[in-house]
């Protein structure tokens, strides 16, 4: 099953066929993870167990919406979708960039002592809008493509593109302040 591509991985978890449905989901799980947490934690600020928190949700939003996915289009975009709304609907609900925000500003010295240039850009990063983190985040830290971006937003390449100029444009604004 580890030969399997993702996609045909999902398609024996869709059909169960054979009875593997359960062990080509726990492929996938093992494929995708560790990355799926990369992703929450850079993306939620550091906060290790609200990541460990939205990988397990991620996987159960998988489950339960296991026939939204169309086994000729790519698995790898897809689940970035998912996880990028979880993000979204989660800051929407939560207003936590405010938040977290706040909290740095009154905190920036404490953070920046330790190891001044990640922490600083880290601190920067941070005071980006929700879509402009998530944009940062699956470019630079995940290193997905500008098409893989593109098909988990689901709009043109050019645009991601505009967007990813814009946000490390104003990621060079806040650096600079």
């Amino acid at each position: 099953m580890q030969s399997l591509s993702d996609e045909q991985l999902m398609e024996v978890y869709q059909s169960n066929r054979d009875g593997q449905g359960d062990k080509a989901l726990d492929h996938l799980y093992r494929r995708y993870s560790k990355p799926m947490f990369n992703f929450f934690y850079f993306t939620l600020n550091n906060d290790y167990d609200k990541a460990q928190d939205f990988v397990h949700d991620l996987f159960i939003r998988i489950i339960d919406n296991q026939h939204g996915f169309d086994k000729n289009q790519s698995f790898k975009p897809w689940i970035y979708r998912i996880a990028s709304n979880l993000c979204k609907n989660h800051f929407r609900a939560n207003n936590v960039a405010q938040k977290y925000h706040n909290h740095i500003v009154s905190n920036a010295y404490a953070f920046i002592l330790d190891n001044e240039t990640e922490n600083a850009l880290q601190l920067c990063i941070s005071r980006l809008s929700s879509e402009f983190r998530s944009l940062i985040v699956l470019r630079f830290k995940m290193k997905l493509t500008i098409k893989e971006i593109a098909d988990i937003y689901e709009c043109p390449e050019g645009t991601i593109k505009s967007r990813l100029f814009s946000a490390t444009k104003e990621l060079s604004r806040i650096y600079k302040q």
